[in-house]
This record gives structure tokens, C-alpha cells and sequence, in this order.
């Protein structure tokens, strides 16, 4: 999007936000350093020691509370006008109350950032002792979980720098290589086709490993016969890819194969089962029901998937119970594995998106068993 563009979606995302503020009765809204931020403001960083506040009224402007040092980065990415400003010599409770003060708020429901820490949650709570306090989830996940249009393009972006990663592992030399030094080829292969930065931790599990569901990198050895699994992404203007796909070094056994037959089909079964008022608990059911016939149900251990946007793991999540019927814009992943303890495992995953009639896969790699070297 252009500048023009990119202020007039976030102006709508406050106005939104506030319009579900005045549903749910909360009078204040505060976001602290984190994706409910970026997706609100269009500034981000790693969260730091120092208060740095986004204070949302259910009506009028919101305020930025921001340290010095990061002044001039909220004023250019942010279009938030109204800045308050404190020193490393200032304390910032003192602002932090008069800035409260400004916008008549001392009580009612003020709801914070899930994630917000905890010593940021209780100056607040000094500053407002006779407010209630919940979490904004129940503000901005319903905002989040639908995707727009230039969202959804950021994320397909993500997902084709994750297929051209994938497509040079298959070439690459797999034997003897361990598991952190596959990590970082596929984590530059990324970066070198576009990617911003890599969307989380990588997994590389082979071997063993590979049958513990999200066993991280580590020094092993990859050795000819072991089953590999790569999960791994990237993100494109903040927004992630997630993919997991599973390979052979050098020689699959017959079981191997079996097993990674079942687990395509219960993927591409789950993904076919996808469309807008379905459950989500539905297409983890699909994905389920083909494992389970199979005769691995107890080897499933995890759910099917999870919502992924500018948070690899947000709602909504595809789980037995979860009885959200699924809506057009929707992104998340598809992951069904089976894992067979202390031998090896086997995971397929690919994000989609809800459209009008099912759902678009955002990286399109095949699902085949691949044999590397």
C-alpha cells in the first residue's frame, strides 16, 4: 500500500477498535509494545524495560506515551499525532497519570494488552486504582482474525520466499549436515529471496528427533535414513509464513512412506473442508478421522492448526471444541502429524486463507515424499 493508503487502513482499524470499545463498555484501551500495536499504529520493536504506551479512548484520539529515544522512529511509522513524551531522567508514572487524566478516564473497564508486562500492568493499576482490568483480546482479535486484502498479499508474499526456500533444500547436500546448519540455510535462502526477517525459531528435527513436535535445532548429525522435518518461515512487511514439510535422506523405508501418505491425505483432507461457516473443530475433525482410520489417532498429539498473521500462533485455532464458524479472510495453518515415539515423526503444514468457495493454500510445494541427499 501507499502512504495515503496505509494511514487511511489504520485510521480504520482505530476507528473499529473504538466502535468494539463502546460494544463491550470499556472506556480505555491500552496497548503496549507487540503486534496489537503495530497492527494499530503501524509501529513496532522488541519490547524494552522503558514505558512505552498506546492509550485508546473509546472515543477521540488515542495518545502515544513514548520514551525520548523513540520519538521521532513512533512519529514517522505510526500517523499517531498526539505524542507525550518522557526523559530517562523523567519517572514516567507522573506523565502516565496526567496523560490518564487528560482523557477523563479513572474508572470502568480499561483493557490492557494480553501480553503486556507485568510491571507496565501494575503502574496502571497505581495509577488507576478504582478501574477494572481485562484483557484487549476481546477488543482486536475479532478485528485481527479477518484479513484484508493487502494483508492477505503480504502473506502469500511470505509463503512463495518459504516454497523457493524449500525447492534449494531439495538440491542441497542433507547427509552429514547437522540440523543448526540446515536451519541457517533455509533461514538465508529466505532472507536472500526477500524476506524481511525469518518469521520464528527454525525447526530442523531428523532422526529421533523428528517425533518430538517442536524439538528445536540442535547439533545432531542428519545421517541417510533419517526422516526430516522442516518448520520454518518468514515475514514480509511483518506479516508470517509457516510451512512444514517432511524429507528422507538418501533411502525411505516403506513405513515412511505409508505414513507420509497418510498424513498427505489427512492434510489435503482437512484443507478441502475448509469454507466459510464450517466449525473450525470441523476441519481438525477431517484431519483427524483419516488418522485415526489408519490406526495413529494417539500418534496426532497436537491440534490441527492455529490463526497466523503478524503473530505466528493467534486465533483462530483449529481444535476439537472450538465452535467459531469460519469467516472469508481468515488465515491459518493446516498441520496434521503423526509421530511414533522415539523413532521419527512426520508433519505436513501449509497456511490458507478463507476465500468465498474454500481455501487458497499460501505456499504451494509439493506435498510428495522427497528423497535427499
Amino acid at each position: 500500500m501507499q502512504g495515503g493508503e496505509v494511514e487511511e487502513a489504520l485510521q480504520d482499524r482505530i476507528a473499529r477498535a473504538q466502535a468494539q470499545m463502546r460494544t463491550t463498555d470499556v472506556n480505555l484501551m491500552v496497548l503496549s509494545l507487540g503486534s496489537n500495536l503495530k497492527y494499530l499504529t503501524g509501529f513496532s520493536d522488541e519490547p524494552g524495560e522503558r514505558l512505552l504506551l498506546l492509550l485508546v479512548p473509546r472515543e477521540g484520539d488515542p495518545v502515544f506515551l513514548v520514551p525520548e529515544l523513540y520519538e521521532d522512529q513512533v512519529r514517522r511509522a505510526s500517523r499517531i499525532g498526539n505524542l507525550r513524551v518522557w526523559k530517562d531522567e523523567d519517572d514516567p508514572r507522573t506523565l502516565l497519570g496526567q496523560t490518564i487524566a487528560s482523557l477523563g478516564v479513572g474508572k470502568g473497564d480499561v483493557a490492557v494488552d494480553d501480553s503486556m508486562w507485568a510491571t507496565f500492568l501494575l503502574e496502571l493499576q497505581t495509577v488507576l486504582p478504582k478501574a477494572t482490568f481485562s484483557g484487549a483480546s476481546r477488543i482486536l482479535v475479532p478485528l485481527r482474525m479477518e484479513k484484508s486484502a493487502s494483508e492477505v498479499r503480504a502473506m502469500e508474499e511470505a509463503g512463495a520466499i518459504a516454497d523457493q526456500a524449500f525447492e534449494e533444500i531439495l538440491t542441497h547436500k542433507v547427509s552429514g549436515t547437522s540440523e543448526l546448519e540446515l536451519a541457517r540455510v533455509l533461514q538465508d535462502s529466505m532472507l536472500a529471496h526477500g524476506a524481511d526477517a525469518v518469521a520464528f525459531e527454525t525447526l530442523i528435527a531428523s532422526g529421533p528427533n523428528s517425533a518430538l513436535p517442536h524439538h528445536r535445532a540442535g547439533r545432531r548429525t542428519i545421517a541417510p535414513g533419517d526422516v526430516v522435518i522442516l518448520d520454518y518461515g518468514c515475514r514480509v512487511r511483518g506479516y508470517c509464513s509457516d510451512v512444514s514439510r517432511t524429507v528422507v535422506c538418501q533411502t525411505a523405508s516403506d513405513e515412511i512412506r505409508q505414513v507420509h501418505a497418510i498424513v498427505q491425505e489427512a492434510q489435503e483432507e482437512a484443507v478441502r473442508k475448509v469454507k466459510p461457516g464450517v466449525e473450525a473443530e470441523a476441519v481438525d475433525r477431517a484431519a483427524r478421522a483419516v488418522i485415526s482410520q489408519a490406526g495413529y489417532g494417539e500418534r496426532f498429539v497436537h491440534r490441527t492448526g492455529h490463526g497466523i498473521g503478524l503473530d505466528v500462533h493467534e486465533p483462530p485455532y483449529i481444535v476439537k471444541g472450538n465452535h467459531l464458524k469460519l469467516r472469508e479472510g481468515m488465515t491459518f495453518s493446516v498441520e496434521p502429524g503423526i509421530y511414533l515415539r522415539r523413532d521419527w515423526g512426520i508433519r505436513i503444514e501449509d497456511v490458507v486463507v478463507v476465500t468465498d468457495t474454500g481455501a487458497r493454500p499460501m505456499t504451494r510445494s509439493t506435498h510428495e515424499q522427497r528423497v535427499v541427499q
